[in-house]
């Protein structure tokens, strides 16, 4: 395998994980211990606890950054001087301590030269839209006439995702104006500003060449399973076979759904 392919890129902020973090944790370490394991942490935390944990495991390193909290995060994710740092690989896995990688198949997906692949999110709420106001309504309908941005096939959380560097350090470089106007302009609306949900809607209308993962095939990469009809989810049997390369968000979503499949590799939960 080629060593700088990829890199797995595991972003905290905590001193020790949660004891579900740990799970999740362990269970990278074990699956992807063939690749270099990346901890994206705040430029002061104490990472002894990790360099222990990790110890004969699998071959580790620190990036810091000077961030602190979810708002700074998503800043950061968008940042040319983030993948700057990572310019030695071609790819990377973002792997949160809410992620749970069920094979390796890292390097086989790297190979099929997309961009950006995301965890495909299974919510209603999503799919079909919130209720909002007429006012409103009229207001999205002309920010997207405006901006040529349209609804997306699919919405994908990053805290699974497989991202291309060279083309995100490029991107981000080249429309760092427009991604801090789509910033400010959901703070002034009173919005969050999410940047894997960003990354899906524009990054492919800001560059042709940015090649995005349809769904069909990203949902047999990752999974958000939030709010759904469980029988028509592609892994509603939750057979191995069926499952997708990884998870996100198993923790705060769906835990007791997810807890069977995770003690199967030997985690007591």
């Amino acid at each position: 395998m080629d060593s700088h392919l990829v890199t797995v890129v595991v972003p905290t902020h905590l001193p020790e994980p949660t004891a579900l973090g740990k799970i999740s944790l362990s269970q990278t370490l074990e699956v992807l211990k063939r690749h270099v394991i990346t901890f994206v942490v705040p430029a002061g935390l104490d990472t002894r606890w990790y360099e222990s944990f990790c110890h004969g495991k699998a071959e580790i390193r620190f990036e810091r950054f000077e961030w602190q909290g979810h708002r700074e995060f998503s800043r950061m994710m968008l940042s040319p001087a983030f993948y700057e740092r990572f310019l030695a690989y071609d790819y990377m896995l973002i792997c949160h301590l809410d992620a749970f990688v069920f094979r390796d198949d890292l390097e086989a997906w790297c190979e099929r030269g997309y961009d950006y692949i995301g965890s495909v999110i299974y919510d209603k709420g999503w799919e079909t839209g919130l209720p909002v106001s007429p006012r409103k309504k009229m207001v999205n309908s002309l920010l997207r006439k405006v901006s040529g941005v349209q609804r997306t096939e699919y919405f994908a959380n990053g805290g699974f995702a497989l991202k291309r560097i060279a083309s995100f350090h490029r991107l981000t470089r080249r429309f760092d104006h427009y991604v801090r106007f789509y910033r400010t302009l959901a703070r002034v609306r009173g919005r969050g500003f999410l940047e894997d949900i960003f990354v899906i809607r524009h990054l492919p209308r800001l560059s042709r060449s940015f090649k995005l993962a349809p769904r069909a095939e990203a949902a047999r990469f990752g999974a958000e399973y939030v709010n759904y009809d469980e029988s028509k989810l592609p892994f509603a049997a939750r057979a191995q076979d069926s499952m997708p390369f990884g998870i996100h968000g198993w923790i705060q979503f769906q835990p007791d759904y997810w807890k069977p499949v995770i003690r199967r590799f030997g985690h007591l939960i």
